[in-house]
């Protein structure tokens, strides 16, 4: 009981702080539909909404959190094996390296041949098209 409300009062701390505390009327606002002043005029605010927005949010964050503790957990349990995999993965690599195994599609190379070099974000977009969809640009 003591840890929830540990947890509790951080929450409230960290909603409290000041890079947090300036954006709950724009958040508020957002969410209502209404703009700050509509909202002060009327002195009414629908809370389903926060609360449903509220709720969503810490949804999502939860469902991320207990992923990332299961993944965790998971390939903890599991180093062992792992750190076999990892290095006998890292010995084929050198070996490919220095020219003993031939593993062919490790020796694959994809080129994009463009007559003009476009602007960075362009070509960035270009090689994404690329890769994605499997244009040509010869």
């Amino acid at each position: 009981m003591i840890e929830l409300a540990i947890a509790f009062g951080a929450g409230l701390i960290s909603f409290l702080s000041l890079c947090v505390l300036p954006l709950i009327p724009g958040y508020i606002s957002f969410i209502t539909g209404s703009s700050l002043n509509e909202l002060l005029e009327n002195k009414k605010i629908n809370l389903l909404p926060l609360i449903i927005f509220t709720l969503g949010f810490s949804f999502v964050f939860i469902v991320f959190g207990a992923t990332a503790s299961f993944l965790g957990q998971v390939l903890l349990q599991n180093s062992q094996t792992l750190r076999i995999i990892a290095g006998i993965t890292i010995i084929i690599f050198a070996l490919q390296l220095i020219g003993i195994l031939n593993i062919k599609f490790i020796n694959n190379e994809k080129k994009i041949y463009t007559k003009k070099s476009p602007p960075p974000p362009f070509s960035l977009l270009l090689w994404v098209w690329h890769l994605v969809l499997g244009g040509h640009l010869v």
